[in-house]
């Protein structure tokens, strides 16, 4: 009795000194250590908006999509939020004082009860003005810009029974100006038995969907060779080897990072990673080590849960990796995880990645967004900030987010990149879960920068820029649709600049083949490159 009592007391004791140690103590025990911040001279400063997420999270999936689309082709991206079970979505205008109702998002109306989990924009008509295909718990809809608002259609695509659309990629796998899609799918909730099943077929089935021409669509995924189930988040179409011919690349939940190399013959090949059992969410595309090709980094829970409770059916013989991970490309597909080396492994829960220059010295940085809203008990923690990694010129990254003033401490789930007021420095929109949708300006700074704005059109899909400066430096860019999670990003394409005044070329290798190249474009610019 006398060890009850006092096991009793001992508890009390430490919860009392939990307590009046405060959050950050709490934070520390709960988190581990904050990431030491690094000094950043970019400042972003906060929009108000409109749109507060709301959601039920037992019968729906805990994700939003979000979407920067050109709505009005004025060069200026208008926002589209995706609404929870019980919520409309949200068509958002940028203004000096904030981002604003569009009176563009007519015909953008669902049906409620119906989630809405991805999305992603492009030119789907030939006809200039950007469309939206849209992934809800009901299934793939595809809207078309009238100019006057938006005609929205189901699309009769043939899911699984257990199976629904949580993001869209974006691509044109055979170069016939049609766009092709690519839907990563989840296990519908009444179907759900767990999150950390690995070693089992369980969850969704992906598909692979070509074109017909006319955006109906046919279901290539068993004649491609990359029939499979497992529950995804995000997945992407990235030329990898530069021959023209985009591979895919997958983000498997309880699984790993997976890419399959393109044939050229619409058929893929998986290709042999140096991964292990993890659990990648977000996927950010950047050339970060300015080699000529591109990158791969994928968030992780990282160190917020103990090992144990989420290895799952992991056995002994099996290694789990909560670590963020860099796929750094070596060429011809061979790749090597770098995370550790570049101080980008370590963090805490982590979902939508994206990458960009934000402070424009020439060096890609990431974005990450935090926290997982269906812990139980956690909305009374101290939530993570979400990390602005800045990468310095020996290849490390460090978080900044504190400086420049970009901290969320909200349930941060998915990012969108855009330029809203066209001044070269790249602004951010956050999704929160259950929460506000956060805006903010890049108030920029000194250095010098350009920006390249392709047709939101098929054939712009992993078209290969390279930007040649008077130094001997060469920066590559590549227009990707789908990077982050759920969310599709500004298809006007950044080039940070330094302190360098001179660029000799731009170059701009489409993936039919097509060459065009613009001399010695000014600094400080957008370039538009009309077909």
């Amino acid at each position: 009795m006398r060890r009850a009592v006092w096991i009793g007391a001992m508890i009390l004791a430490g919860v009392v000194l939990l307590v009046q140690a405060g959050p950050r103590i709490i934070e520390r025990i709960l988190q581990g250590p904050r990431p030491v911040q690094g000094h950043t001279d970019i400042q972003f400063r906060e929009l108000p908006t409109p749109f507060v997420h709301r959601s039920d999270f037992d019968k729906a999936l805990p994700f939003m999509a979000l979407a920067a689309i050109d709505i009005d082709g004025d060069g200026i991206d208008e926002i589209f939020a995706g609404g929870g079970l019980e919520q409309q979505d949200a068509l958002l205008r940028y203004t000096e004082a904030g981002l604003q109702t569009s009176t563009f998002g007519r015909g953008l109306e669902k049906s409620l009860p119906d989630a809405t989990y991805g999305a992603a924009a492009i030119d789907a008509t030939g006809d200039g003005r950007t469309d939206l295909f849209v992934a809800r718990h009901s299934g793939l809809y595809f809207y078309q810009n009238t100019d006057d608002g938006f005609t929205g259609t189901r699309l009769q695509i043939l899911f699984s029974a257990r199976s629904l659309p949580l993001s869209v990629a974006l691509g044109d796998l055979n170069h016939d100006g049609a766009v092709d899609l690519y839907l990563s799918n989840y296990i519908r909730p009444e179907f759900f038995e767990g999150q950390t099943i690995f070693n089992r077929p369980y969850g969704a089935t992906n598909l692979l969907l070509l074109n017909n021409g006319d955006n109906t669509f046919r279901d290539i995924t068993d004649a491609a060779g990359i029939s499979h189930q497992h529950n995804t988040f995000v997945s992407i179409f990235a030329d990898l080897d530069n021959d023209g011919d985009a591979e895919l690349v997958l983000a498997h939940d309880t699984g790993m990072p997976t890419i399959y190399r393109n044939n050229g013959d619409l058929t893929f090949t998986e290709v042999p990673l140096p991964v292990t059992f993890s659990f990648p969410m977000g996927i950010a595309v950047s050339d970060y080590n300015g080699d000529g090709l591109l990158d791969l980094y994928f968030s992780n829970t990282g160190h917020t849960l103990p090992l144990p409770l989420i290895r799952g059916d992991l056995g002994d013989d099996q290694t789990l990796n909560t670590d963020y991970i860099l796929l750094e490309n070596q060429g011809n597909l061979q790749f090597v995880d770098v995370a550790t080396a570049h101080q980008a492994a370590n963090f805490g829960f982590g979902w939508g990645v994206v990458s960009f220059d934000f402070n424009n010295d020439t060096r890609p940085d990431y974005l990450i967004t935090q926290n997982y809203v269906r812990f139980p008990g956690v909305r009374f923690l101290p939530l993570y900030a979400g990390h602005l990694l800045q990468q310095d010129t020996a290849g490390i990254f460090h978080p900044v987010e504190e400086q420049a003033q970009i901290e969320n401490k909200e349930f941060g789930v998915t990012a969108v990149v855009t330029d809203f007021n066209r001044d070269g420095w790249p602004d951010v929109v956050i999704g929160n879960l259950d929460g506000p949708l956060r805006a903010f300006i890049n108030q920029g700074g000194a250095r010098h920068w350009l920006s390249v704005h392709l047709p939101n059109q098929p054939s712009s899909l992993n078209a290969r820029l390279t930007l040649d400066l008077a130094d001997g430096t060469v920066l590559t860019q590549q227009v990707i649709a789908g990077e982050g999670l759920g969310s599709d990003q500004t298809r006007t394409v950044f080039f940070g600049l330094g302190d360098q005044s001179v660029i000799v070329s731009l170059t701009i290798v489409y993936a039919d083949g097509r060459v065009r190249t613009v001399d010695a474009p000014a600094i400080d610019q957008m370039v538009i490159i009309d077909e």
